[in-house]
């Protein structure tokens, strides 16, 4: 049974029976993996050394699926980074819990994306720092998740018309086009949204995280094509800032 190492986040546990848990890791070199580790609710020191917990990160060996089979199996996890204290505070929590449903909605099996798993380890370990929910972090954690799926929307010109933005003029952002639209495009298309003009033409200059947050979530969400578990609580998070 052929077998692979890589390093890896934990994103999704569910249990598939008393003393088994159905695995959903991202991974380095595989991208989005699910996995069978059977035993990891009674995990030994030969297998799975401190057993498995979610957001956490770790060495992963495995055997891919073969025949029919949806799941592949867990062979071995050895933890290296437990991120403990994103645990103590709900904003960060739901900031991670939030990343890690957008990855899984976002990306396919077996997909690599090397950039992206490094995002996770970036925004994991912000979360894991002293101070506040830091904002900017799942901020450039949106973005470069849009950057890695090659969904990163155009600001710069009509994503119908194609003209070029002014500055100054009234801007709206269109999920289903990719971006910006201008006033007279806008009129024709349902699903759009009003969007700050300084946000358009500054970027951070004028702009707080909140603003950005804001409108890279409903590009995510609606790139989802589902609801969100998570988007109540971080938009909760972004909106008491």
């Amino acid at each position: 049974m052929p077998t692979r190492r890589d390093n890896a986040v934990v994103l999704r546990l569910s249990d598939y029976s008393e003393t088994s848990q159905i695995v959903t890791l991202f991974t380095n070199d595989a991208g989005l993996v699910r996995l069978i580790a059977k035993g990891a609710r009674r995990s030994t020191k030969t297998r799975f050394a401190v057993g498995l917990d979610l957001l956490e990160a770790g060495e992963v060996r495995f055997a891919t699926p073969r025949g029919g089979a949806s799941l592949g199996t867990m062979l071995e996890w050895v933890q290296t980074d437990g991120f403990l204290d994103l645990r103590h505070d709900l904003p960060r929590i739901y900031a991670a819990l939030y990343a890690a449903e957008l990855t899984i909605a976002l990306t396919e099996e077996y997909d690599p994306h090397a950039r992206l798993y490094d995002s996770l380890l970036e925004l994991f370990r912000a979360l894991s720092g002293p101070g506040e929910l830091p904002p900017d972090a799942v901020v450039r954690f949106q973005a470069g998740i849009l950057r890695a799926t090659g969904f990163a929307p155009n600001l710069r010109s009509c994503n119908v018309c194609n003209t070029p933005r002014i500055r100054g003029a009234p801007a709206y952002f269109s999920s289903e086009r990719g971006g910006l639209i201008c006033r007279e495009c806008e009129v024709h298309l349902t699903e759009k949204r009003a969007v700050s003009a300084d946000l358009v033409d500054y970027g951070r200059e004028r702009s707080e995280a909140s603003d950005w947050f804001t409108l890279l979530h409903y590009h995510l969400k609606h790139l989802a094509g589902k609801k969100l578990r998570t988007s109540s609580p971080i938009v909760a998070v972004f909106d008491r800032r």
